[in-house]
């Protein structure tokens, strides 16, 4: 009887320790899929936004929103018809954006295959760029534009890379 009480219970040892070892590999691999959720969500989310970046400046240059802005920066005949459009873009912008999200437009002029400096801001400054840089995810997406054809303001033949960043704020 003696025998069969003492192997009952290391019976019942083992199962205990079975069911303990079971409950720590759940716990585990519940803490892995959470953990493997978190990168997929925070790779998802840049891509989401480096996709939303893209569409923007298509979208905005189909609409004839974007090469207005483009070449008649800096054109003093037209100021008044470059901040309008600027306005334009600029709320376009932020109407195709999630709440929470900041942007950089910028462009640079192209002359071959090289992109020359310093850029110009249109919207935004050097300064959220470089707090995004040191502290932050964003993305950035360019466009190139060769040439602007208008007969109202003329035709122009500079090309520009166009540089449109997002972020997530906090």
């Amino acid at each position: 009887m003696r025998k069969t009480l003492k192997k009952t219970r290391r019976g019942q040892l083992q199962i205990a320790e079975t069911l303990v070892s079971v409950s720590l590999m759940l716990i585990l691999a519940l803490l892995l899929i959470n953990a493997a959720d978190q990168v997929n969500k925070s790779q998802s989310g840049l891509e989401n936004l480096q996709n939303t970046a893209s569409d923007i400046l298509l979208t905005a240059d189909e609409a004839n929103l974007l090469r207005p802005v483009i070449y008649l920066n800096g054109q003093a005949e037209y100021l008044t018809e470059y901040n309008h459009h600027l306005d334009v873009l600029n709320d376009f912008i932020l109407l195709n954006l999630p709440e929470g999200v900041g942007f950089v437009l910028r462009m640079s002029e192209v002359q071959g295959q090289e992109t020359l400096s310093p850029y110009k801001y249109l919207i935004g400054s050097q300064a959220s760029i470089s707090a995004l840089q040191e502290g932050g995810d964003g993305v950035q997406s360019k466009y190139f534009v060769g040439s602007f054809s208008s007969s109202e303001y003329g035709q122009f033949t500079t090309h520009y890379m166009i540089e449109l960043y997002l972020w997530e704020k906090f």
